[in-house]
């Protein structure tokens, strides 16, 4: 009975034994078979034929039998003789009919369809078209990178910021059209200011074809702005109530406004004063209502308005102090003028409502949050003259104009502020000021071999570089929840599923350390990113019986970005694009 046990238990250890060098062997294969396939794509190596050669074997002697031919002549019959009346025919062609050449030429009449078709070149459409003009007139690159990304849309807004002036903001941003109850944005005043600022500003800006009804979704948790405006939205069906949010709406604007988002409102006294109230209950004892004064920056974030916005008067506006209560100001001025407009309809020679008798409007009243803007109350009827600027009898007069502008200095604010949810870019290298002085050195591999790079471009240390990982076969898809780690600093999740890799772009040149985790396993690797390039890593997760391995492997090659695009562009990727992420990334490399 022990022998039997010995000897199952020597057969076990020994399949075990085999599976497990099968197991390494079939690993170091696929090591080598993923390596040589993406060298192939990304080096350009154009396929390898390796003759068979063949062996000389000398020819064996053999006892066949020899065989001795003889030919024989054979018995054909005569020729059989040609009469001579067979010799007298003569072969004749037939006749060929040709047509005569007219000796007048066809006259076409003016105007009349061509017999054969006419090609025409058609200019096709430009990439920073997209029904975004280009306010300068120049197709630089820095607008067409900012037409792709708003085309994606990933994030609903980006900008670049100038230090060196802020009038040189570049960037995007995709408006949502939003509708509740008694408030809304409306489609013709977003498009108004959005045509204003692809005219006069370097801000990509357009409305987005979808509208959401009530704030109960949480794609709107990506817009920086949202613009509530009085009667933009669902008719109240409650006259005594012009404005009404459900708890669930309450929650999701608490969540937005807490984790950057920003609100613009604008209406009569009363509209105001409720929308007040909602976002009292919303932010709760941390909110603070007050009137904004002349220092604050969305008076100075583009154009200067050192006096105020249109209509404002600072000067006649009462100090609120803390305002822990949340007070705005009771005012009938919009029922004093509408008295007014109804007397002149009826009696052209009423008197008129003297200007002391209208109170003058509020101005911008600001909402913060633990020491940030989050929400502005107006009630200076920027978005009526807005939408004034779409007349036919618009002359761009001051009113309107000047509406436009402080409409601008609003959304750039929500754009550039730094607690707000936008994406901050960083410059490109030609938009940086000085261009880094840096000696060009020809590659140390001779010119016309296999790998040399074609598209070898002036490269510069402060140059961004990238980083792709890719599923390895070539032609993987991810099925698995993906988590990377840069230098420890950086944490990215992806849910997704369906893609082949990922791809990072505006990392730091230089040393990193890079970690992913993927079904349930976890491998390092240390990486030197080139600036300017692309620096490719594989990973693959084997499972074989109960044992699973994931392996990452760094590519010997370093492209440009066009020529990574050309070797994987069967592939799809999933592109993260680092804003203020890379500060965190850059001080890792520093040091303290």
């Amino acid at each position: 009975m022990l022998r039997n046990r010995v000897i199952w238990t020597c057969l076990l250890l020994s399949l075990l034994l085999h599976l497990a060098g099968l197991f390494l062997t079939r690993d170091l294969w696929m090591d080598e078979l993923d390596a040589e396939s993406f060298r192939a794509r990304i080096a350009r190596i154009p396929p390898q034929f390796k003759p068979r050669r063949l062996s000389a074997v000398p020819r064996q002697e053999t006892d066949a039998p020899k065989v001795e031919m003889e030919y024989m002549r054979t018995e054909a019959p005569e020729a059989a003789a040609i009469r001579e009346e067979d010799l007298r025919l003569e072969a004749t062609a037939p006749e060929i009919e040709a047509q005569d050449a007219p000796l007048v030429l066809r006259e076409i009449a003016s105007g009349a369809k061509e017999e054969e078709p006419i090609l025409d070149r058609v200019e096709m459409i430009a990439p920073s078209a997209m029904g975004l003009a280009d306010s300068l007139g120049i197709a630089s690159m820095d607008l067409l990178r900012l037409v792709d990304l708003a085309r994606a849309n990933k994030d609903h807004a980006a900008v670049i910021r100038d230090p060196a002036s802020r009038r040189d903001l570049a960037g995007y941003v995709n408006f949502t059209q939003l509708r509740v109850y008694g408030a809304g944005s409306g489609r013709g005043s977003l498009d108004a200011i959005s045509r204003y600022l692809r005219d006069h500003t370097r801000i990509l800006a357009r409305v987005r074809d979808d509208t959401y009804e009530y704030f109960l979704s949480e794609h709107l948790l990506k817009d920086p702005i949202h613009f509530l405006f009085q009667d933009g939205g669902l008719t109240p069906y409650d006259d005594h109530v012009l404005t009404m949010f459900s708890p669930e709406e309450k929650a999701l604007i608490g969540r937005y406004l807490r984790e950057g988002g920003f609100l613009f409102i604008e209406g009569n006294n009363r509209f105001l004063r409720e929308m007040a109230g909602h976002l009292r209950s919303v932010l709760g004892a941390d909110g603070v209502l007050a009137p904004l004064p002349l220092s604050h920056m969305i008076y100075h974030s583009f154009f200067e308005f050192g006096g105020g916005f249109p209509g404002e008067d600072k000067a006649r506006v009462a100090n609120v102090g803390t305002n822990p209560t949340w007070y705005y100001p009771v005012q009938n001025r919009e029922d004093l003028l509408a008295v007014q407009e109804a007397a002149a309809a009826i009696n052209p020679n009423a008197i008129a409502v003297t200007a002391d008798a209208v109170p003058p409007p509020q101005g911008l009243w600001g909402v913060e949050y633990k020491g940030h803007l989050v929400a502005v109350l107006s009630d200076l009827g920027l978005q009526q003259n807005w939408m004034a600027s779409f007349a036919a009898d618009s002359d761009g007069t001051e009113p309107v104009t000047y509406s436009l502008m402080a409409g601008t200095n609003v959304i750039v604010y929500a754009l550039t502020r730094d607690d707000g949810m936008t994406p901050k870019l960083p410059p490109p290298a030609w938009m940086q000021g000085q261009k880094p002085a840096v000696a060009l050195q020809e590659p140390e591999w001779e010119r016309g071999t296999v790998s040399y790079d074609i598209d070898t471009e002036e490269l510069f240390d402060d140059l961004d570089a990238s980083l792709a990982l890719i599923q390895a076969p070539i032609g993987s898809e991810v099925l698995d929840d993906l988590t990377v780690r840069l230098d420890g600093r950086y944490t990215l999740e992806t849910f997704k599923r369906g893609y082949q890799g990922l791809l990072f772009h505006n990392l730091p040149a230089g040393p990193h350390w890079i970690e992913i985790r993927y079904g349930g396993q976890t491998q390092q690797l240390a990486v030197d990113l080139q600036g300017g390039r692309v620096t490719t890593l594989t990973f693959a997760l084997n499972r074989f019986a109960f044992v699973a391995q994931l392996r990452m492997q760094e590519q010997e090659e370093k492209v440009g970005m066009r020529r990574f695009f050309e070797a994987f562009s069967d592939l799809e990727f999933e592109e993260i694009y680092l804003a203020e992420d890379r500060e965190w990334l850059e001080a890792e490399q520093e040091g303290p």
